[in-house]
């Protein structure tokens, strides 16, 4: 009996968390700062680029290149330059501002403009099925300017060694230990890294309020002589001052850590220890890091509705580097009301900033800036039904080249696309309607998206070809409010697609989300629409009004027969209009537990409406039937006759021998037939011959 693997781990938290990686990150740098007196620097640098090795090894790659360049440039300036004799060598925390500055300016040229670059041209040059898109591209807030600061001091050379064998040592420990001995498992990219890690270019915010907070904590600390224990402390804290309960968390963390190892340090053999630098790093980390276990395996049993990962602090290290400060300082009222002054006082100032940075483009858009759109991307105005258009292009996702691998779109394409959907909401007079649309279909065209104008009525957002994968989206434009009917995974469930036009009918929808690809066809977890937080998908939902969506799932599971609403109802659902649709169906005022980026962005007015397979295929068959009813047929027909009494009335749709009418079905359509005709019709079959018809 094998006794491995071990279950170490809760599942909903630390089994596969960074966290976790982090932890033995920490173990493993400590060890050689106590045993050969390595540099202490750079804490989390190993557990953060151990799992991008194990998923995305490019990126861990470009986020090493982009250290490596930061650190040139910023000791270029402070330790080249100066000897010019304007400025002075930088030191403390002016160095380690300046790393952050540059950081953020070398991760701007690289992911905005070299990377994309040069992915195009390898992809066109050398390997044709090179997947820049999804490889060239760093991670981390903060990452590259902790690794930049850790080749401070020994020197590139000797701190690319250094950088080796921890990142190498952690490497082989989570690979070879914990992912073969324990629960402990990487599966996606996506669901291991914070949000903010993703994309410099799609968080913006983040980084104003981090340059500022830096900035502010280094001036407090030089004017008041306030010690946060680093400016990264401070910084931190203020990008959650949008969800404050993060802060409360955190500090809550922090505290309970102080006290347990206050506590553990009077007991024997702690009080015999001498526990300072690296030892005191790792004694309060261990002590946390119990803590986040104890508390992943207790909350879901207590409060199974909390999400356990809510519960923990922001960051891998910033609740135990508060509570190592508090404890050296003796004092915990002081350090939290410096820490909360300085941040919150950012956090306000890069407001102010952010805000006054969104002015500047807006300046000179009143004055002709926007351009006359190419013929190639005009507004394509038809008069074919919506019904059609929306059929062809449910066949088109089951695409070939769509299933797997799909391409992630770059923060340029979200940002033009975002702007195009907002364009198109805006009310204008008739007279400025035209060049209104022939702007956004201009943006649409940057995301690889056309622009088709159906009965004069409907914005059809469809894909140019190829598809991408990236989804189909509609906006009716008569109708100032409205739902937004979400279909996040038309492919693994084909009968939530089927029912978005009778919904369109039935309900007051005034726009629709439809998913472009599987939600599993890329391996790092960009392609999950529901995980994912830098998809079209996503951008449509952000930029749409909040508080009015239905979100349309199919299950077999606990969550299924049942509309889960966040919060309050949406704004334009009536459910009387559903009832008709549904015989029974339960109203939950609460969530399903399973991340769901679109849910995330309501306080309320965010309805899932899950049923099962069987139930909403009967609806389909209630509300599609032809007003005439079903065929009669007249006397009793064997099964074979009938078939042939069907095959004779139906011989105009047989191509006639010598016409070439006939047409050889596509990949697509097949793929299509094989999903949502044939093998439902075979499952249902087979249920049939064991319960019976």
């Amino acid at each position: 009996m094998s006794f491995f693997p071990l279950d170490i781990f809760p599942e909903t938290s630390l089994a596969s968390s960074v966290i976790t990686t982090v932890w033995v990150g920490v173990l493993v740098v400590g060890f050689f700062n106590l045993r050969f007196g390595w540099v202490l620097s750079g804490l989390v640098v190993p557990g953060y680029l151990v799992p991008l090795l194990l998923t995305k090894p490019w990126s861990a790659g470009i986020v090493v290149l982009e250290a490596i360049i930061t650190y040139l440039l910023v000791h270029g300036f402070s330790e080249r330059l100066s000897r010019l004799g304007y400025w002075s060598s930088l030191f403390g925390r002016d160095r380690f501002f300046a790393l952050i500055l540059v950081s953020v300016i070398v991760r701007l040229v690289f992911d905005g403009w070299l990377l994309p670059l040069a992915g195009a041209y390898w992809q066109t040059h050398i390997d044709g099925f090179f997947d820049y898109r999804n490889n060239l591209q760093s991670f981390g807030l903060i990452i590259i300017s902790l690794l930049a600061n850790q080749f401070w001091k020994p020197g590139l050379g000797r701190g690319l060694l250094g950088l080796g064998v921890t990142v190498g040592l952690t490497y082989l420990i989570v690979r070879y230990g914990l992912m073969e001995l324990t629960n402990f498992t990487i599966s996606r990219i996506g669901y291991l890294y914070e949000d903010l890690a993703f994309s410099v270019l799609a968080s913006p915010k983040a980084y104003i309020i981090l340059l500022t907070t830096a900035f502010v904590a280094s001036r407090m600390n030089l004017r008041y002589g306030w010690d946060f224990n680093g400016i990264l402390i401070p910084s931190l804290l203020a990008l959650q001052w949008y969800q404050p309960g993060k802060i409360l968390t955190s500090f809550a963390e922090a505290i309970l850590i102080l006290v347990i190892a206050k506590l553990l340090l009077r007991m024997r053999p702690f009080n015999r220890m001498n526990i300072e630098g690296a030892r005191k790093l790792i004694f309060f980390f261990n002590i946390g890091f119990a803590y986040k276990i104890l508390l992943g395996y207790t909350l879901p049993v207590l409060a199974p509705e909390w999400k356990v990962t809510d519960a923990f602090g922001f960051g891998y290290l910033l609740s135990t580097l508060i509570a190592i400060r508090m404890h050296d300082q003796h004092t915990i009222a002081r350090l939290l009301r410096a820490t909360l002054q300085t941040s919150l006082s950012a956090a306000l100032i890069a407001s102010v900033v952010g805000f006054a940075l969104t002015l500047i483009p807006q300046l000179g858009s009143w004055s002709g800036s926007l351009q006359t759109t190419p013929a190639e991307y005009a507004v394509k105005r038809v008069t074919e039904p919506l019904d059609t258009l929306l059929q062809n292009d449910l066949i088109r996702l089951y695409q070939p080249a769509t299933q797997h691998n799909v391409l992630r779109p770059l923060a340029s394409e979200i940002n033009a696309f975002e702007n195009a959907v907002i364009l198109l909401q805006q009310a204008s007079p008739p007279q400025q309607r035209t060049a209104q649309e022939d702007t956004a279909a201009g943006l649409l065209a940057q995301a690889h998206y056309e622009l088709w104008v159906v009965s004069g009525r409907y914005y059809y957002l469809r894909e140019r070809e190829p598809a991408r994968g990236w989804g189909t989206y509609l906006l009716d434009r008569t109708l100032p409010q409205g739902l937004l009917l979400s279909l996040p995974a038309p492919l693994e469930e084909p009968l939530s697609a089927s029912a978005a036009l009778p919904l369109l009918r039935t309900l007051q929808i005034r726009a629709l989300a439809i998913g472009g690809s599987p939600l599993d066809a890329n391996t790092d977890g960009s392609a999950d629409v529901l995980r994912y937080p830098q998809s079209l998908f996503q951008a449509f939902h952000r930029v749409l009004p909040r508080n009015n969506t239905l979100q349309l799932r199919t299950s077999t599971g606990s969550y299924a027969d049942a509309l889960w609403v966040k919060g309050f109802l949406p704004d334009s659902l009536e459910l009387s209009r559903l009832r008709p649709w549904l015989t029974n169906l339960a109203l939950q005022w609460a969530t399903p537990d399973t991340r769901n980026r679109q849910r995330e962005l309501y306080q309320g007015g965010f309805a899932e409406l899950y049923l099962r397979p069987t139930e909403l295929r009967s609806a389909l068959a209630r509300n599609l039937a032809p007003a005439a009813g079903p065929t009669q047929v007249s006397g009793p027909l064997a099964i074979d006759a009938y078939l042939r009494q069907a095959l004779r009335e139906d011989n105009i749709r047989l191509a006639a021998r010598g016409t070439d009418a006939y047409r050889a079905p596509s990949a697509t359509e097949l793929h299509y037939l094989d999903r949502t005709v044939f093998t439902p019709l075979a499952r249902l079959l087979a249920d049939m011959v064991q319960t019976g018809p």
